[in-house]
């Protein structure tokens, strides 16, 4: 969150005075939770837990799937007595710790949704499990009221869990918040986003792919996002995004990822961001971290690094994050070639070579003398240019040749051509020992 500028009021990492914060330290609030619960008889314990007790509740599930039926628990142990729990107790039997859930309609508002009504057919729920942690249905509940949450904004997976949420409140005498659930991340009309999917992680823009925190925050906020008169050409501030957000503007549609939204964003965050603040530092940070081996001239330089922004900026380089500098064609500008693969599939090495070496022994390039190249070689001069990008970058296509002398230098522009020369050499001994 700290990346993307989102700073806590409070939190394991600032304090405050509702903590705890991190769950395993707020079991004794939790545990209090449960007494009460148990003591007003909104709650037991279930002692479900031994073989014979599992298999019973697996032929439930089963019964319940021939069926095609929710599965839902008997409230098997709802009914023990006090004197049956006791000797469970006694006997030192592992117990979880269930809700007594009323089977009734239940209706309230969610400020997205609207008027919403929810009967809860289903057996008791799990409130704590064998190992004293709680489950999420009652973590939320006390936390919430203990932390005085007046708005619940959450995904609205959790719109059908609000009718057991509103019952525990009932059951603990306290007020309900205000229910808020958002639309979701969608892959497709019917897939919502997985643990499974690399992309459904904030790493993944971040640390994986680059792409810059402003880019990311636009992106979630395209549709029904609560934004006034949402501008999609527009890159947004945080600030204006705060300043223009309206919780009743939010929509009820869930939104399907779009990667060519997400790099159009990415690419106006790249040209609307400071040079020498942000993107310099950024991406020499990543390319310290991802070519280590490079030459220091090329990966720890802000001038150069600056150098390659300008040179993209002014040849039309669509740079939509971070990580196309580290692996795509792109990542050249910063290692020098380290394979003659590209240039043998394309080319005879000898040809390479001489027509690499004549660069080398040339005072001035220009285009008369790469046509007098090709015609000693017989070839025609737009190959000579494939083979001048091969040896500068890596790639056959990509910004005129000249710009890339221009840009490159003629001492930059020899150690590429040395180097790919020695590659292609080697390459022929290796073959002919073969």
């Amino acid at each position: 969150l700290d990346r993307y500028e989102l700073f806590r009021d409070e939190g394991p990492s600032n304090n405050g005075k509702f903590g705890p914060y991190i769950q395993s330290e707020r079991k004794a609030i939790y545990r209090d939770a449960i007494e009460q619960l148990i003591d007003s008889g909104n709650a037991y314990r279930c002692f479900c837990t031994k073989t014979h007790e599992l298999k019973r509740l697996d032929m439930l599930r089963r019964e319940a799937a021939r069926r095609h039926e929710v599965p839902k628990y008997d409230n098997h142990c709802r009914e023990l007595t006090d004197q049956e729990v006791r000797k469970k107790l006694e006997n030192g039997e592992n117990y979880a710790i269930r809700f007594k859930l009323e089977n009734k309609e239940i209706y309230f508002k969610d400020q997205i949704f609207g008027e919403i009504t929810l009967r809860t057919d289903e057996g008791d729920f799990i409130l704590m499990k064998t190992d004293s942690f709680p489950t999420y249905h009652l973590a939320n509940v006390v936390d919430d009221h203990h932390m005085q949450i007046s708005h619940v904004i959450r995904g609205s997976e959790w719109l059908t869990s609000v009718s057991k949420h509103i019952q525990l409140y009932q059951a603990f005498g306290w007020s309900s918040p205000v229910w808020i659930h958002l639309p979701l991340l969608v892959r497709s009309r019917n897939k919502k986003l997985s643990k499974r999917d690399k992309d459904a992680f904030v790493e993944f823009y971040d640390v994986d792919k680059g792409y810059l925190p402003i880019a990311v925050l636009n992106y979630l906020c395209r549709n029904g996002s609560g934004i006034e008169d949402f501008d999609v050409s527009k890159l947004y501030t945080l600030d204006e995004m705060i300043e223009k957000f309206n919780v009743n503007l939010i929509g009820k549609r869930n939104i399907m990822m779009d990667q060519l939204i997400l790099d159009a964003y990415g690419n106006k965050a790249i040209q609307n961001a400071d040079i020498d603040k942000q993107l310099v530092p950024e991406i020499m940070k990543r390319l310290q971290r991802i070519f280590p081996e490079a030459a220091a001239e090329l990966i720890s330089d802000p001038d150069y690094v600056r150098k390659v922004l300008d040179f993209f900026r002014r040849t039309d380089q669509k740079l939509c994050y971070l990580e196309q500098l580290t692996n795509s064609d792109f990542k050249y500008y910063f290692l020098r070639s380290t394979s003659p693969e590209k240039m043998l599939s394309e080319f005879d090495a000898q040809i390479a070579s001489s027509i690499l070496s004549g660069l080398m022994d040339c005072e001035e390039w220009n285009i008369d003398y790469i046509k007098s190249l090709a015609s000693t070689h017989s070839i025609k001069y737009v190959q000579i240019f494939r083979i001048i990008r091969l040896a500068l970058i890596d790639c056959q296509s990509g910004p005129p040749v000249m710009e890339l002398f221009e840009f490159f230098g003629k001492k930059e522009c020899l150690k590429r051509f040395l180097t790919m020369i020695e590659m292609l050499k080697e390459s022929k001994l290796s073959s002919s020992t073969i």
